[in-house]
């Protein structure tokens, strides 16, 4: 952790954003997952994946999509992975251990990003939402906090596993907020955020998180049956622009083409982008079964024209 206090210091603090410290077009994978991110039109990359093979025996994929500046990002792509592994390896009951790390991983956030103000003049810091896929065995277990999303492809079919965390999208957390007494204008949570639920989001005045805003996910367990095709995570950047089986239709095209994961990151981020690269953009596809390729053409022999007009005999 003081490492990277330090280097958050050296590098934030020079000017608002620390974008370097985040890839703004990449692209990657393996045999049976692939991702992509690209910054689009946005001045600054705010948007984020990670990966890693195990964390307390699952398999670990992220996006991560930031606001008001990358710091919330980047603190908590460096420490969610190794908080969850702590709880996990602890906790028996899966959802309360990831609902456990969660709060611990904000709690560290909220302090780098207190201790490392960037403007002096700033009401409140950067935050960052969070979806996430803990994959072991044949089951994975979903985590979201806020508008990123997982959809899982099941016989061709695509279907939302997780729900936004954003009043103007979700009925429920429009009625906690109200409940609550927190004022939403024009889909601004507290005047500030456009999201319920996420890491960070400090008001530096009392170093607390803004009014309404809680770092609870929702958790979910899919079990990964026959049926199951693959799984995309992705960032709003993706899903403002996509409908979801339309996304499906592209990577699955992309697999039957390819066979190869980071094509299918790619087409669904490239399909997205052709729609609207207002915003940053994260995807990744983790494949359970490839689906069929396409059954070649049959080759037909050409008549020409002039034996087509020939009177039969």
């Amino acid at each position: 952790m003081w490492w990277l206090l330090g280097q958050l210091c050296t590098c934030l603090g020079r000017e608002k954003e620390a974008s370097p410290l985040l890839p703004e077009e990449e692209s990657g994978g393996g045999v049976d997952y692939g991702y992509a991110v690209a910054k689009n039109e946005r001045s600054h990359m705010e948007d984020a994946v990670d990966i890693k093979d195990d964390v307390a025996g699952y398999r670990f994929f992220a996006v991560y999509d930031g606001h008001a500046g990358s710091q919330a990002v980047i603190v908590a792509k460096e420490n969610l992975p190794r908080i969850l592994g702590r709880y996990l390896q602890d906790e028996e009951n899966v959802e309360g251990a990831i609902k456990a790390a969660f709060k611990a991983a904000d709690e560290e956030v909220m302090q780098v990003l207190v201790n490392n103000k960037v403007t002096a003049d700033a009401q409140t810091s950067s935050g960052t939402v969070a979806c996430l896929g803990l994959l072991k065995n044949k089951e994975m277990w979903i985590a979201n906090l806020g508008d990123c999303r997982a959809v899982v492809s099941k016989d061709g079919n695509a279907t939302a596993i997780s729900r936004d965390h954003a009043p103007e999208k979700n009925v429920a957390e429009a009625a906690r907020l109200k409940q609550s007494g927190v004022s939403v204008e024009a889909g601004y949570v507290d005047e500030h955020v456009a999201v319920s639920r996420a890491l960070g989001n400090v008001r530096f005045c009392t170093g607390n998180k803004v009014n309404g805003i809680m770092n609870e996910p929702e958790v979910f367990r899919v079990p990964i049956d026959d049926d199951v095709d693959f799984m995309m995570i992705g960032s709003d950047g993706i899903w403002d622009a996509l409908k979801e089986q339309f996304a499906l239709t592209h990577a699955r095209k992309a697999l039957r083409t390819t066979a190869l994961p980071q094509d299918a990151a790619l087409s669904i981020l490239q399909n997205a982008g052709r729609v609207s690269r207002a915003d940053n953009a994260a995807v990744i596809v983790i494949v359970f079964k490839f689906p069929e390729p396409l059954p070649k053409r049959e080759t037909r022999h050409r008549v020409p024209l002039d034996k087509l007009q020939e009177p039969s005999a």
